[in-house]
């Protein structure tokens, strides 16, 4: 991926210290580019050099306030995310509301403050990443699934607004990705139907037809190929990187 793009790029990955999203700053600075990480969280001791800057997406004073510190963008990748198990009949509304807040009113305030800049300067990409989840709902998952499949009408709806102004937008779909925040998810599962966490992982990492689960680094070479000029034919799709889970099912 070294020298992947062929001149000056600047890029910002939301949510950058997930796993995801630290995979796909990696991968952008292996690419050549020039990477503004953005969290609530501040990074690892071992990340401190990089440019970072402090932010609650789910606040859009803050998204505007932060905004005004890049001076440059030609993409911007979305890997923020949140997840709640629980049958709709026992919905939480204060877990409800953080995750709605994360996985898509987030979503909306990155897009309409770096959009009105892209849509002025007359290009650059955005790549949002949704879930399999989004794509068919799951038992325990209603307000997960929920706001993962709102968020792929958002990036349609989105792509269509900004394609004359030559942005494009797309969509990541990955299946389960070997990630603390799966890990998490199984435990609330297995806390829920009363089972091993260990079983309940196991089961996760067979769903597809390569038997394994997805890599972050994987999903992290997508969404860096979407944001670069290599997919310049590709806006307004989402794509599944799930290890053949779709396929299988």
């Amino acid at each position: 991926m070294k020298f992947f793009f062929e001149s000056q790029h600047n890029s910002l990955v939301i949510g950058a210290n997930g796993a995801i999203g630290s995979a796909c700053v990696k991968v952008l600075k292996n690419a050549g580019s020039d990477v503004t990480e953005i969290d609530l969280n501040y990074p690892s001791q071992a990340s401190k050099q990089n440019k970072f800057l402090k932010c609650d997406v789910s606040n859009i004073e803050d998204v505007i306030n932060s905004a005004k510190k890049i001076k440059s963008i030609h993409s911007v990748i979305y890997a923020v995310g949140l997840n709640h198990d629980s049958n709709v009949i026992d919905t939480d509304w204060k877990e409800y509301r953080k995750v709605m807040s994360a996985n898509l009113d987030s979503a909306f305030h990155i897009a309409a403050v770096y959009g009105k800049r892209m849509a002025t300067q007359g290009f650059g990409s955005f790549v949002f990443l949704s879930s399999s989840a989004g794509l068919r709902g799951e038992a325990g998952a209603s307000i997960y699934c929920a706001s993962k499949f709102g968020l792929i009408g958002f990036v349609e709806s989105f792509a269509a607004e900004m394609t004359p102004h030559n942005v494009r937008v797309n969509c990541i779909s990955p299946g389960n990705v070997d990630s603390p925040m799966l890990k998490d998810v199984a435990n609330k599962i297995a806390a829920r139907i009363k089972i091993s966490p260990q079983i309940v992982l196991e089961e996760m990492a067979k769903s597809g037809s390569a038997q394994r689960l997805v890599k972050p680094e994987e999903v992290a070479n997508l969404a860096v190929f979407l944001a670069s000029d290599m997919a310049s034919g590709i806006t307004g799709s989402n794509v599944r990187i799930d290890c053949g889970a779709w396929i299988d099912s």
